[in-house]
């Protein structure tokens, strides 16, 4: 078996491995007949802000044509190990040359460490003037705007590809896809002035709810004041495990670097990708997924309590949930992106804000590139209601106030009302789901009128006259 590495953004040496590729080498077992080859798409390609990740991908294509695809046997398949913007990358390479032909790729396991597949919180600081200084003045580099504008929560690329990927029946094809994350903190890694390093539910870098590729697409339109569900998709079960004891990055304990080329068999990076490199078929597949499914049950569990000393008097305990991410996407019926609006989450029997669960909130970014696209981080097992008292009820929704609300065009108050139970079938832990609002652009007919009156007329006070009828 050929494996390929792929590294992620900010790389500045294939040091990055840490001892992977040799230890996988070492504990394979002789009938997997490993071999490694580095993939190196260009040196620092991921700092070159005019590169984006299609144009990386576009590169991996070259270089596997040039590289790999001759070494192959009739009917052989490669493995790719990717970390962090890696799992981007490789699979925006799929959509790319196999879409429509996913059996003919070559690629037959892509084992995915700390993907960020649907973006990090930490791609829009990266962005920032602060973040473009340090970078030229640290490292001589720039901080590769084109990669991160596809990292960024809630990218149009990002959303894109992963509608695409909905579509995608990997193991039927014959690619076995596995997604391997931590959501332990290095604290040497720690930055004070910035929370998402030592975020709960996620690896101090990506969430655990981005990197899954197990997630859902659903779409809401408004019927005059009401948001009614209209599509849905939820993706095809994909492996995925949380191991114990992972960081994003860092010799420590990052989920890649950690791992030494004399380390025991037993680290869990090298130990699962090893299962994962074994499977051959479907059911084995769904075997694995399985394990790894009660893995990530046991770790999260584990880990759920953390303690941390503070100073010689006491110890502050942090307790971490499961999580989940929502990208929610907000245009009118004619295209156009919403920029001027409020969302607000709903719950109870009255569908009031204040009725949401205390801690269900975590965070929300708005995308800078396209400002109609919200993602929150929630809290998923304070929304499971456990407590007859809870004030939710069962219930739960949301509020789309646009604007502009009156004039010639404008919008009116669309809302959903529904039940968590409804929205559970979407709406997991550990994962994300993507929310494609549809609202009403409302035209009235003074916006355009006619007249045989030939005398001069002032209709800059032009009365708004009716609605106009829904056009093609």
């Amino acid at each position: 078996m050929r494996i390929v590495f792929v590294h992620g953004w900010s790389v500045k040496n294939t040091d990055t491995y840490g001892g992977l590729p040799e230890a996988l080498a070492k504990h394979a077992p002789a009938s997997l007949a490993v071999e490694i080859q580095h993939l190196y798409l260009a040196k620092y390609v991921s700092f070159a802000d005019e590169v984006s990740v299609e144009d990386i991908a576009r590169g991996m294509q070259h270089a596997i044509e040039a590289e790999v695809r001759p070494k192959l046997a009739a009917g052989e398949r490669f493995a790719c190990i990717t970390h962090s913007t890696g799992g981007p990358v490789v699979r925006k390479w799929i959509d790319l040359v196999y879409r429509g032909t996913l059996s003919t790729c070559p690629l037959g396991h892509l084992v995915m460490l700390a993907p960020a597949n649907h973006g990090s919180a930490l791609a829009q600081l990266g962005k920032g003037r602060l973040s473009r200084m340090k970078s030229f003045i640290a490292d001589g580099v720039e901080p590769g705007m084109g990669v991160l504008d596809w990292l960024e929560l809630g990218s149009s690329q990002s959303w894109d590809l992963n509608t695409e990927w909905l579509r995608y029946d990997c193991v039927t094809s014959g690619l076995y896809p596995f997604v391997l994350t931590g959501q332990s903190i290095d604290r040497s890694l720690y930055d004070n002035l910035n929370s998402y390093t030592d975020e709960a539910g996620s690896d101090g870098v990506v969430r655990a709810a981005a990197a899954n590729l197990n997630y859902g697409k659903i779409r809401m339109i408004q019927r005059e004041d009401q948001l009614v569900l209209d599509d849905e998709h939820v993706s095809l079960p994909t492996a995925f495990g949380v191991l114990p004891g992972l960081a994003h990055s860092g010799e420590k304990i990052g989920i890649m670097r950690s791992v030494k080329p004399t380390g025991p068999r037993t680290h869990p990076t090298l130990k699962w990708t090893l299962k994962c490199l074994g499977v051959d078929s479907a059911d084995r597949y769904a075997a694995v997924s399985a394990e790894l499914a009660t893995l990530t049950a046991e770790t999260q569990e584990a880990e759920r309590e953390e303690k941390v000393k503070k100073g010689f008097l006491f110890t502050r305990t942090f307790y971490t949930d499961r999580y989940s991410m929502l990208v929610l996407r907000m245009r009118d019926d004619r295209g156009n992106t919403l920029k001027d609006y409020d969302l607000f989450f709903t719950a109870g029997t009255k569908y009031d804000p204040n009725h949401l669960p205390a801690g269900f909130f975590v965070d929300r970014q708005r995308n800078s590139l396209t400002p109609g696209t919200l993602t929150y981080y929630v809290n998923h097992d304070k929304l499971v209601p456990s407590d007859p008292r809870d004030p939710m009820k069962g219930k739960f929704g949301l509020r789309v106030v646009a604007r502009p609300t009156e004039g010639f065009a404008y919008y009116t108050v669309a809302e959903y009302r529904g039940t968590f139970e409804e929205l559970s079938g979407y709406l997991k832990p550990n994962q994300t789901l993507m929310i494609d609002i549809v609202l009403e652009r409302h035209v009235t007919e003074g916006v355009f009128r006619l007249t045989q009156d030939l005398a001069p007329e002032d209709f800059r006070k032009q009365a708004k006259g009716g609605e106009l009828p829904e056009t093609p």
